[in-house]
């Protein structure tokens, strides 16, 4: 099994960025600021961070480009909406193409280094970013473990 892993910083006010390794690779990654829903599981949906833990990485196709969705379903994160328990959780966070954490509703974005912009922090050259994410797991069995450092 394919074993990433994002080690974050704590969260800004608008964002979370951290790093993420696999052999051969060290990534930068950008996220929503982690917001606590006490009514659910794993964060306010589409709006928080995802929560810490270890993920399988499940292949899933996100406006015609190959992503992958993350599902640990003891968090409260399911591949489809149509898989969570009626007490409700998240689904469908992705690791997709994007730069800001503006473009990323409760998902996590994958970039080559980080910088900061007129709009804040970023990550860029995203899309390699995924190439290489998907290049790594290859159509294997993955997992991503996410854990936040001091």
């Amino acid at each position: 099994m394919k074993h990433f892993l994002i080690e974050r910083m704590p969260s800004g006010e608008k964002e979370t960025q951290g790093f993420m390794s696999f052999p051969g690779a060290l990534l930068a990654t950008i996220e929503q600021e982690w917001r606590e829903d006490p009514s659910r599981p794993g964060g306010e949906s589409n709006n928080s961070c995802v929560p810490a833990g270890t993920y399988k990485l499940i292949p899933h196709v996100h406006h015609g480009k190959d992503v992958v969705a993350l599902v640990n379903e003891e968090l409260g994160v399911y591949y489809l909406e149509d898989d969570m328990p009626a007490e409700g959780g998240r689904f469908l966070i992705l690791l997709h193409i994007a730069n800001w954490s503006h473009d990323v509703v409760g998902c996590i974005g994958p970039g080559l280094w980080k910088t900061d912009s007129y709009q804040g922090p970023m990550v860029k050259s995203s899309s390699d970013a995924m190439k290489d994410i998907m290049a790594h797991i290859n159509g294997g069995d993955a997992e991503l473990e996410i854990r936040w450092i001091s």
